[in-house]
């Protein structure tokens, strides 16, 4: 096993210059770190990343929370959250550390409860963390702040904190308006909480595509659930068994989508033909689905990516000044809208 006493007796330093070296110092001159670093190569060296963070008290290591309605609940149940926001935007995340020293950690942590932290923010075992989804509290993040962790949210804003967010109220407002270009006038929206601040912010879309239209709207109906396919089911269920039939469905996220279209299949209503029907997110399911789901993409992996860059900007500055970033939002047609 080469051991950092070979790295240093090949470059003819010592064993603190190579740890210099290694720890990416200043105070080394660029012609010994270049023959440090190439005698690193050439030995195949690796740091001992446990002794490394004796010495230096960093772990290189940060931490995934993502946030969900149950932590017991499969990641896959059609009674839980679909966790691809999770998945995609890990891959953002994972493509801007490939060429740092930083490992992950995740962790599912449950929305319900929230009177404590995550065990890998507890227990001390990350340099930083991302908070991935919207499923939090005022009081969660108190107590992430006062743990003084470098912490960049995934998802959604919220004041005092990094974070990268889509912008909700203009993806929805989008989604709403090809619906009416379609020829769509009784439209029904399935959002997510009312109590959930981004839950406001899709209505609130919805609501101004719907007042731009120049035709009348002849009906609109409006429904808070959870943002599972059960919940989706269950939304749809309720606003068929009231007498209402919309000629369209705008869904807060493709598992209420989901479950929406397993209700109309039920019902033997054809999509698009009978009804038409959109998602929010841009998910496997909504390319899986049949027919396949028009959504609205939320840039999942230009998300992880830019909250990377922010997280690794905190630790390295953590005084900088707060930054909240928007990512664009796109409409995606696929087959589940027809033209009226």
């Amino acid at each position: 096993m080469v051991t950092i006493w070979d790295v240093a007796k090949d470059s003819k330093v010592s064993k603190s210059t190579v740890s210099l070296v290694i720890n990416n110092s200043d105070a080394v001159k660029m012609e010994t770190k270049l023959r440090v670093l190439e005698s690193i190569k050439k030995l195949g060296y690796v740091p001992n990343m446990a002794a490394r963070e004796l010495q230096t008290k960093v772990k290189n290591i940060l931490g995934m929370v993502f946030l969900v309605n149950e932590s017991a609940q499969k990641s896959h149940s059609f009674h839980s959250i679909t966790e691809t926001l999770f998945y995609d935007t890990f891959s953002g995340i994972s493509s801007q550390l490939k060429d740092t020293d930083y490992g992950l950690l995740s962790e599912r942590f449950s929305a319900v409860n929230q009177t404590s932290l995550p065990s890998l923010i507890k227990n001390n075992r990350v340099d930083g963390v991302f908070i991935i989804g919207g499923l939090f509290s005022e009081a969660f993040i108190k107590q992430l702040q006062e743990r003084k962790i470098p912490a960049v949210l995934a998802g959604r804003y919220f004041p005092g904190i990094d974070s990268v967010a889509p912008d909700v109220h203009h993806a929805i407002y989008t989604g709403a308006k090809y619906l009416l270009e379609n020829g769509h006038r009784n439209i029904a929206f399935i959002n997510g909480p009312e109590q959930m601040q981004v839950a406001q912010q899709k209505l609130e879309g919805f609501e101004k595509a719907l007042q731009e239209t120049s035709e009348t709207v002849m009906d609109k109906a409006v429904v808070h659930t959870d943002y599972t396919g059960t919940a989706g089911y269950q939304a749809m269920k309720q606003i068929w068994e009231s007498g209402k039939r919309p000629d369209a469905i705008l869904a807060a996220s493709d598992g209420i989508a989901v479950g929406a279209m397993r209700y109309l299949y039920e019902q033997n209503v054809r999509i698009p033909d009978d009804i038409s029907i959109m998602g929010y997110e841009q998910s496997i399911i909504s390319e899986h689905a049949i027919p396949a789901l028009t959504t609205m993409n939320i840039s999942k992996e230009q998300m992880g990516e830019e909250a990377c860059k922010m997280l690794l900007r905190r630790i390295e500055t953590p005084n900088a000044e707060i930054v909240n970033h928007t990512v664009e939002t796109s409409l995606v047609i696929r087959d589940s809208v027809r033209k009226r």
